[in-house]
C-alpha cells in the first residue's frame, strides 16, 4: 500500500482506538516495573509497526511468539496464497454457474423478442419494425457476450 493510504489508516486508527491507547498505557506502566525496566512505547511507535516481527517488546515475553511457525514471513505468505487459491477455485465454480445463467437469460430474451416481433408483424407491422430496430443494439451486445462465453468455454474446456 502507498504511503498516503498507510497514513490514512494510521489516522483512522488513532481517532478510533481507545483500546489500543489503554493497552499502551498499561504496557508502559508494567514495562517500567520490570527488572530491568523495558523502554516505553508510544502510539507513533505502534503506528509504524507493520507486523509482529517489528514489535520488539514481544521478544521480552516468556514465550517469544516471533519464533512460532505462523509468525515467519514465508509461512504467512504461503498460507495467504493457499487461501487465495482455495477461494479462486470457489470463485471459478460460481463463475461457471453465472456463465450458464447469462447464456440462459440471453437465450430466453432473444426467443421472447423474436416471438414478440413475429406477433406484431401480423397485427402491426410498423410497431414490429420499431421494436426490431430498438432491439438490434441489444441483440448485438448479446451476440458479443455469447461469443465471449463460447471462447471462455472452449479455452478452459468448460461444459456448455
Amino acid at each position: 500500500t502507498g504511503y498516503k493510504l498507510r497514513q490514512q489508516i494510521s489516522k483512522g486508527l488513532q481517532r478510533r482506538s481507545e483500546a489500543i491507547r489503554k493497552a499502551i498505557t498499561r504496557y508502559n506502566f508494567q514495562a517500567g516495573r520490570l527488572d530491568p525496566p523495558r523502554p516505553p512505547i508510544s502510539w507513533k511507535d505502534i503506528a509504524q509497526y507493520s507486523f509482529l516481527g517489528e514489535f520488539n517488546l514481544l521478544q521480552h515475553a516468556q514465550d517469544d511468539i516471533r519464533e512460532r511457525m505462523w509468525a515467519k514471513p514465508a509461512v504467512r505468505e504461503a498460507t495467504t496464497k493457499f487461501f487465495k487459491l482455495c477461494h479462486a477455485k470457489e470463485e471459478i465454480m460460481r463463475l461457471n454457474v453465472e456463465m450458464r445463467h447469462l447464456r440462459t437469460a440471453i437465450h430466453d430474451e432473444e426467443r421472447e423478442a423474436s416471438q414478440t416481433i413475429a406477433n406484431f408483424r401480423h397485427s402491426d407491422p410498423l410497431l414490429a419494425r420499431e421494436f426490431e430496430r430498438l432491439h438490434q443494439p441489444r441483440a448485438a451486445v448479446n451476440a458479443i457476450h455469447i461469443h465471449r462465453l463460447d471462447c471462455l468455454e472452449k479455452q478452459y474446456g468448460l461444459p456448455r
